[in-house]
């Protein structure tokens, strides 16, 4: 994969400062922002897997935009369902016993199954975003060429495609936290003006990676049914 070709080729395109001032001024739209970003992403990968010689979409397809972004919203979304209710019984552990244990005999013992129930839903917690990360991934990737909801709970397939190419995947992700790392370091450097341009730097970017990605896979993906 081609990590300065992603961060570059928005440039490449003799509109890309209209193009990607759009895409800065929509970020600011509450909560619709960030899906249509979301989806202007999967169109740059979609563009990349097809070999299109104009990666960088206009706004000219904003509901496409919009109707592709929900869709991966949702289906993080509901990703995210069990670390919510992981998340939840960490807090009743956390408020729940000292209060049962407050003034007893038994405060100290229910202090320390507070303490080791804490860290055991820790750890699960880190377990499921690992395991969730892996199976998403796999779907997005795989979303690219097929954008259907049901592509991200086809969890043999996701599974197997990450377990099958874990080098390219661990590489991508790489990149994308790399991207990330970037946008940092200009925003301090800039003192916090940078980040105004940090949403749309970052979809650009993982929406080219992911796109290099799939067509790197592309002999490996199995369509959805």
């Amino acid at each position: 994969m081609d990590f300065v070709r992603a961060l570059t080729f928005p440039f490449d395109d003799d509109e890309w400062l209209k193009k990607l001032g759009i895409a800065t001024l929509i970020q600011f739209i509450p909560i619709l922002g960030q899906i249509v970003l979301q989806g202007w992403s999967v169109e740059i990968s979609q563009r990349v897997k097809r070999g299109s010689p104009e990666p960088l979409p206009g706004w000219d397809q904003f509901g496409e935009y919009v109707g592709k972004g929900f869709t991966v919203f949702i289906a993080n979304l509901i990703y995210q369902i069990p670390t919510v209710i992981f998340a939840c019984c960490l807090a009743s552990f956390l408020w729940i016993l000292p209060a049962m244990g407050a003034g007893s005999d038994g405060e100290g013992f229910l202090a320390a199954l507070g303490v080791g129930a804490v860290v055991c839903l820790s750890c699960v917690i880190f377990l499921y975003a690992i395991a969730a990360a892996i199976v998403f991934f796999g779907g997005y990737v795989r979303y690219i060429d097929n954008p259907q909801l049901g592509v991200f709970f086809q969890f043999g397939d996701n599974i197997a495609l990450v377990r099958n190419n874990i080098g390219e995947f661990g590489m991508a992700i790489l990149y994308v936290l790399l991207a990330g790392l970037i946008v940092g370091a200009i925003s301090g450097i800039t003192a916090g003006i940078g980040s105004i341009l940090a949403t749309p730097f970052i979809m650009y970017v993982m929406g080219h990676i992911l796109g290099q990605l799939a067509t790197r896979l592309s002999a490996n993906l199995r369509p959805a049914v």
